[in-house]
């Protein structure tokens, strides 16, 4: 490949990931989608007839994805899926073929592990009570849904989930389809959740140490634990990965302006906007194969992230190491 095509190649493919990296209202599966359909993109687009250059276009397209969002574990597994594929294709026509059979596979495990999350949920609703959600999650926003179409009569919490506020937005589309929403600042959550007969969260990334999701989560948590409010983490199986590419959500340090825009410069921000939590403090995990309680999730994790192959299908490529 020369220089001048790699370069243009490399600034056209950063152009359609920049939207993804920049994007702090969608969830992780709205993510996960977008990054599908940016790699579609680059692999239909593909102008060469040079094997060896349509994998180094899916390998940056892989790792750009990935550096733009460390903490969402489904553009970790989908983009190793690929590269895992392609990796003994020996002709363009193999590598767009084996590329495209991994990513219709994703997107229509994302679909349908919607579907079957809400109607697990549905159960966990209860009927003519309060029920809290934090931040914004696709699959919380299809399951309450999902829940109020099927007649189920409830009132929904939320609450900003600064510093982004994408509670907003999960408040707007959640009052647009007939719920009735109450919407409040973060630190009001111990206001609300007496008042709440369940909460739900989703999650970005799951493994043996407990999920990761939007800061702000570990408080929700700790908050349901005292109060006895029944937490449940609503997340399919493309969320788990191995435990040394768990911890990759730590460096998800964005800038502080988003949190303080005129901070004296004396004044240090952290704008770190996703944590740990662990299984200790929530009551279930939803997942496209059922509900699983806090004392079997140590087993189903393991089994699960096992099943799926996830913790030795990295290539090298991926590695943290490599990828810094």
């Amino acid at each position: 490949m020369s220089s001048n095509r790699n370069s243009a190649r490399e600034k056209l493919i950063e152009q359609l990931i920049a939207p993804i990296g920049n994007d702090l209202l969608s969830g992780a599966a709205e993510i996960a989608l977008q990054g599908i359909t940016v790699l579609q993109s680059i692999i239909s687009a593909a102008d060469t007839i040079n094997p060896y250059e349509l994998k180094q276009d899916i390998e940056f397209a892989s790792r750009k994805l990935i550096e733009a969002q460390p903490a969402m574990a489904s553009l970790f597994n989908i983009a190793n899926a690929v590269l895992k594929a392609i990796g003994n294709s020996n002709t363009v026509v193999e590598i767009k073929a084996e590329s495209q059979k991994v990513l219709d596979h994703y997107e229509k495990l994302l679909c349908d592990s919607a579907a079957k999350i809400a109607d697990f949920a549905f159960d966990l609703i209860p009927s003519g009570e309060m029920v809290f959600a934090y931040s914004f999650s696709s699959t919380v926003l299809s399951s309450l849904l999902n829940a109020r179409a099927k007649g189920r009569y409830f009132r929904v919490a939320c609450s900003e989930s600064r510093p982004s506020m994408e509670g907003h937005k999960l408040a707007t589309l959640l009052a647009s389809g007939g719920l009735e929403v109450i919407s409040t600042f973060d630190s009001a959550m111990g206001i609300i959740l007496p008042n709440c007969g369940v909460a739900f969260m989703g999650c970005d990334c799951i493994s043996s140490p407990g999920l990761v999701n939007k800061t702000g989560s570990f408080l929700l948590a700790l908050a349901c634990h005292e109060l006895k409010i029944p937490l449940y983490a609503l997340c399919d199986s493309t969320k788990f990965v191995g435990e040394e590419r768990f911890f990759e959500f730590e460096n998800h340090q964005r800038s502080g302006t988003e949190v303080w825009a005129d901070a004296p410069p004396e004044v240090r921000i952290v704008n770190k906007q996703f944590e740990l939590i662990p299984f200790d403090f929530i009551t279930g995990l939803v997942t496209e194969q059922g509900i699983f309680t806090k004392s079997e999730l140590a087993k189903y994790v393991t089994k699960t992230i096992k099943d799926t192959n996830l913790l030795n299908a990295a290539p090298p490529l991926l590695t943290a190491q490599q990828s810094a």
